[in-house]
């Protein structure tokens, strides 16, 4: 079981409170019931697959190898198109910095990097079934979040 840091549960509590508040999913979507197993765990998993699953809801965002929180591709494992190899200079970022989540230098470069893949018209992976404008809005929001986040408790 992986010991989560108390700077990866605020980023947690602000990200998806932020989230629901902006997003045009229903509370109700969250009501995922404990009996159903859709591939939701609470533990840090790492992806050999490219994924797109709960494109438009934050805490299961699972977007390529690398996108998603507590969701990270396996060592050696290639990005699946441009913006998870975003999300895969993110990861490894944060985790050169303790795993601060709201690290302001790594967060700030993963937007930049997000808006460079969105400015470029880069192609998703072959079997993406999320809207490419849903998930970069949903990593930009969360890591919004971070940022200010980051710069309320003065995390560098």
């Amino acid at each position: 079981m992986v010991k989560l840091s108390p700077h990866f549960l605020a980023f947690c509590i602000i990200a998806i409170s932020s989230n629901l508040f902006n997003s045009p999913i229903s509370i109700h979507a969250l009501n995922v019931g404990v009996e159903t197993n859709a591939g939701l765990s609470l533990e840090k998993e790492c992806s050999r697959t490219c994924e797109s699953k709960f494109c438009a809801v934050p805490p299961f965002l699972r977007y390529g190898k690398y996108c998603g929180i507590m969701y990270s591709g396996c060592p050696g494992e290639q990005p699946c198109d441009a913006l998870d190899a975003c999300c895969m200079k993110h990861d490894l970022c944060i985790q050169h910095k303790d795993n601060n989540y709201l690290n302001l230098e790594c967060n700030e470069n993963f937007l930049s990097c997000v808006a460079k893949f969105t400015k470029s018209g880069s192609p998703t992976f072959k079997g993406n079934t999320c809207t490419i404008t849903t998930v970069v809005r949903v990593i930009t929001d969360v890591i919004d979040a971070a940022v200010a986040a980051g710069k309320i408790f003065k995390k560098p």
